[in-house]
């Protein structure tokens, strides 16, 4: 049992190895066999950010073989009036997404997909909708996009990296990623769209 968790605490170590490159100041920690939680700061639309990458594996779902969650927080001050979030194919279980507390809930642009919430806490999201349209979109044509949230002191992006083995899941009801990195390439296509997010949303 102490082999096997060195081994999966090893495994997991190296999860965001080939993203630190793209990061500044530069602290990774990791509890235990979980992944590592990345602390750093990054440059985005010609401000330096501080940004936290973490994953978590979500075993609440059920029906389905458990997916691991890349979280991409960055704090920065955006010239938004509240909480904005898009939630993609919601199943009720998404703590990590505010959208249960929120009080308005729009309608989604013809080309995003259907299967997702968008809602706020201020009624007037349609005036930076439009604006919004071509970053938001071209996050979500990433199937795995889960969760994109707007606050006037930053943002999270949530996309799924990673489902976990079947075979341990359905004889051993855990989940087991295997070995895996998130590809620099994956990241910065990423953190480059949200930059353009952060370019619009440029407080006045």
């Amino acid at each position: 049992m102490v082999r096997h968790r060195q081994q999966l605490r090893l495994e997991r170590s190296s999860l965001l190895e080939e993203c630190l490159p793209l990061l500044k100041d530069v602290q990774q920690t990791q509890e235990g066999v979980h992944y590592p939680r990345v602390d750093a700061n990054i440059i985005l639309a010609g401000r330096q950010c501080p940004i936290n990458l973490w994953a978590m594996a979500d075993t609440l779902q059920t029906r389905r073989l458990p997916p691991l969650w890349l979280f991409v927080d960055i704090r920065c001050a955006l010239g938004i009036n509240g909480i904005m979030d898009v939630l993609v194919r919601p199943t009720g279980v998404e703590v990590f997404s505010p959208s249960r507390d929120l009080a308005y809930r729009h309608e989604l642009l013809d080309h995003w997909p259907q299967a997702s919430i968008l809602k706020s806490s201020f009624p007037d999201v349609e005036k930076i909708l439009q604006q919004l349209d071509l970053p938001i979109a071209e996050l979500l044509q990433d199937p795995y996009s889960k969760c994109l949230t707007l606050r006037p002191d930053g943002m999270r992006y949530v996309v799924q990296i990673a489902q976990s083995s079947q075979a341990h899941y359905m004889v051993l009801r855990n989940s087991y990623f295997g070995p895996f990195q998130v590809p620099a390439e994956f990241l910065e296509t990423k953190l480059g769209t949200l930059a353009n997010i952060i370019k619009i949303l440029e407080p006045t």
